[in-house]
């Protein structure tokens, strides 16, 4: 089904009871641990609001609402490592960013779009590739990207057909035109901005299917909710009220920070060839993936990259759950590169966890060699 307004989503509705229920029932809660039923309800409500807002503004010109924030494309990525089918092309992606970023538009549309198509091509049992694909089979459950003006409707002019040749300026993702090359002038920001967002909408497509297909979870008990809204509350605060910051080796608690330390190991890890140091430290997506191997898929990807020495240059805190480190690496042959290791403050299921909050441990989000940007993305 198509959404007509983002307070239809299922999620929203739910919650919306809950907060009535929780309404009907605060005088059992002590007053000083009494919920600000009213201010949650205003909050949900500006949420869902502020989704419509976006899709009236710019759902007539094919932008799509996805969960990932739009101000953060260097770690927009991270969500994307949570779907299998995605994460064995993300080195693919990491080089559509790094065309993005040095203005090779033309080049950044053309990867991501092949990414997409391979993508829903191997995410079902169904192949069929993004451009094969009819407009109700985006139809997403429970997502910002189902909204009747999301991605289902911008799916139109994705495979609308461009037979004749044309010179004139695009700022559409018409994605046959483009790759049967009858559209020739789509080389700008615009159209390779709507590629990224529209690879954001299909990885929400995506997670709102398996979402469908899931059982549905058992009725928490009030405890259990009261608990929930407690913890993300917390947890809202602290994002609020983070501020980015870099470190660098001149400045107090550089070389003591846990980010600091967890890359030093790691490196150290690597220039040892000690796989499971280096496997403890990545990711929890992977170990809940391999389990006990792995340790295996880390020699896997290590085994033809060599480190034999390594200087942390500076860690950049771009959010309350992230840090990129600037690095430099020397090969055993001694050719030395500048890179970056993106690391990510999660719980054991691979949940992000803001600084300050507790159950949090940093770990190398992109831990495979083929990810590691090149140039020197964090100032020392």
């Amino acid at each position: 089904m198509d959404y007509r307004s983002a307070r239809d989503l299922p999620s929203v509705v739910e919650a919306a009871q809950q907060l009535e229920a929780f309404r009907l029932l605060r005088y059992a809660i002590p007053a000083a641990r009494r919920p600000d039923i009213a201010k949650m309800r205003r909050d949900l409500y500006h949420i869902a609001d502020t989704v419509d807002g976006f899709y009236e503004l710019l759902g007539p010109r094919n932008w799509i609402y996805h969960d990932n924030d739009p101000e953060r494309l260097f770690h927009l990525t991270i969500g994307l490592n949570r779907l299998p089918a995605m994460r064995k092309r993300l080195a693919l992606v990491e080089k559509a960013k790094a065309d993005y970023f040095a203005g090779r538009y033309y080049s950044t549309v053309h990867v991501l779009l092949s990414v997409m198509d391979g993508f829903v091509n191997e995410f079902e049992t169904v192949r069929k590739g993004l451009h094969a694909r009819q407009a109700e089979e985006l139809k997403a459950w429970d997502s910002v990207v189902g909204h009747h003006m999301g991605l289902a409707r911008a799916h139109r002019t994705f495979t609308k057909g461009r037979s004749a040749t044309t010179e004139e300026p695009v700022y559409e993702l018409y994605r046959n035109g483009i790759v049967h090359g009858s559209i020739l002038n789509y080389d700008n920001i615009v159209v390779a901005t709507k590629a990224w967002n529209r690879l954001m909408a299909v990885a929400d497509w995506a997670r709102a299917r398996e979402k469908e297909q899931q059982p549905a979870p058992a009725k928490p008990t009030w405890r259990e909710l009261f608990a929930r809204i407690a913890e993300q509350g917390r947890t809202s605060r602290a994002v609020t009220a983070f501020e980015p910051f870099q470190l660098g080796p001149r400045d107090d608690g550089f070389a003591t920070h846990p980010v600091h330390t967890a890359t030093a190991g790691f490196l150290t890890a690597w220039t040892a060839r000690n796989f499971g140091a280096m496997a403890a430290l990545v990711t929890a997506d992977v170990h809940t993936k391999y389990g006990n191997a792995a340790p295996r898929q880390v020699r896997l990807a290590f085994a033809d990259h060599g480190l034999s020495a390594f200087t942390i240059r500076g860690l950049d805190f771009r959010a309350a759950a992230a840090c990129t480190v600037a690095v430099d690496l020397t090969a055993p042959d001694g050719a030395a590169r500048s890179t970056s290791l993106r690391w990510i403050r999660e719980d054991e299921t691979g949940q992000p966890v803001p600084v300050p909050l507790d159950g949090g441990t940093w770990r190398l989000y992109t831990w495979h060699p083929a990810a590691f940007p090149s140039g020197k993305e964090s100032p020392a």
